[in-house]
């Protein structure tokens, strides 16, 4: 199997990117984060974004298909299906996923796989290049309390993932399949029986991240409760073979996610797009409209990316947020830790 890489930046595979952000040139996103729908079938306890309210809104056709060929124009390499909601509510998301292949642009899909019909899997799975399937519990009574949800979806889950995994083999499919768990206070002694389902139902891989919560969210986790799970984890660690991965992303936990850098200056690389229109510089302001870049019923993506507004957003947060307050392993971290060595190199650089 492919060799995943879930934590870190990946900034070095896109150097001329860099190069040209350097130089102080207009670059584009390399990675967008699409939210098709931010109505949701579930209500999860550790959603991130409980403190929008669930206000259902769909993005609409003309919008997502608009976006395939700006997105491919604008040298925009991948787009993740995710964001606000559930992405499979949009009728429309195997249009754009099918378009955005066929035009180059490599897509994803975050999904809680409740609505992935073998229909529907059918018709994506060839264009992806990778979907992941969240599962908090392994156990019906305690995936229906934890998601907020039937237990009936826990068992229709597992079936939708049976057959992508059975569409995947037959097709002979390169899509890599995952399942993520969340650590939360509800969950952490289900880790290991998470995995052994994972591996049951044939996905590629199973991976177990830490919680990173929104200021404005009231739920939470202690910072330590990965220690709760270690043996949980060393044991996951042991279903890995050829065909199956367990991922413990180690880096997450037991590395506190401290900001050295001083402003966020990785906003350039990766941008969202909400249901309602709005592109967003990052989910810490997806629901400030004073930071809304523009919205794509009154603008394109490129008008909306070239305009005087988003220079005014980005150099407002840059020069204005305090970091040390942003959400923890926010999906700029990463890239904000690479950039910032170009500003504040180590001593005796040439040392290599």
């Amino acid at each position: 199997m492919t060799k995943l890489f879930l934590d870190g930046s990946k900034l070095v595979y896109h150097l001329d990117r860099v190069q040209d952000w350097l130089e102080g040139k207009e670059i584009f996103p390399i990675h967008v984060e699409i939210s098709p729908s931010s109505a949701c079938n579930q209500r999860c306890i550790l959603c991130c974004v409980d403190y929008k309210g669930h206000r259902p809104e769909i993005l609409s056709r003309d919008v997502l298909i608009s976006l395939v060929s700006e997105l491919s124009r604008n040298r925009v390499k991948s787009v993740l299906l995710a964001g606000e909601g559930e992405p499979l509510l949009n009728k429309n998301i195997a249009e754009f996923i099918t378009k955005g292949s066929e035009k180059g642009i490599n897509i994803a899909l975050n999904s809680n796989a409740v609505l992935l019909t073998e229909e529907l899997s059918e018709a994506i799975l060839p264009h992806l290049i990778w979907a992941r399937f969240t599962i908090q519990s392994p156990y019906p009574d305690k995936y229906a309390k934890i998601h907020i949800a039937k237990e009936s979806d826990f068992y229709k889950v597992k079936e939708n993932i049976q057959k992508a995994v059975a569409i995947k083999r037959r097709k002979k499919l390169s899509v890599t399949l995952g399942i993520q768990q969340i650590l939360v206070n509800e969950n952490w002694n289900d880790v290991y029986g998470n995995a052994k389902l994972s591996k049951s139902l044939g996905v590629d891989y199973f991976t177990i991240k830490r919680f990173s919560k929104h200021p404005d969210n009231m739920y939470d986790v202690p910072e330590d409760l990965y220690k709760r799970a270690i043996e949980q984890f060393k044991k996951c660690e042991k279903l890995t073979d050829e065909n199956f991965k367990s991922l413990i992303r180690w880096n997450q936990f037991e590395v506190q996610c401290i900001r050295n850098y001083k402003k966020c200056i990785g906003l350039p690389f990766i941008t969202q797009i909400l249901a309602n229109g709005d592109i967003s510089p990052c989910c810490q302001f997806f629901d400030d409209n004073s930071k809304s870049l523009g919205n794509l019923y009154e603008n394109t993506f490129s008008g909306i990316w070239l305009s005087e507004r988003k220079r005014k957003v980005m150099k407002d947060i840059e020069k204005n947020i305090d970091v040390s307050k942003c959400m923890t392993y926010c999906r700029h971290h990463s890239t904000n830790m690479f950039l910032w060595q170009f500003f504040e190199p180590p001593a005796h650089s040439n040392f290599i």
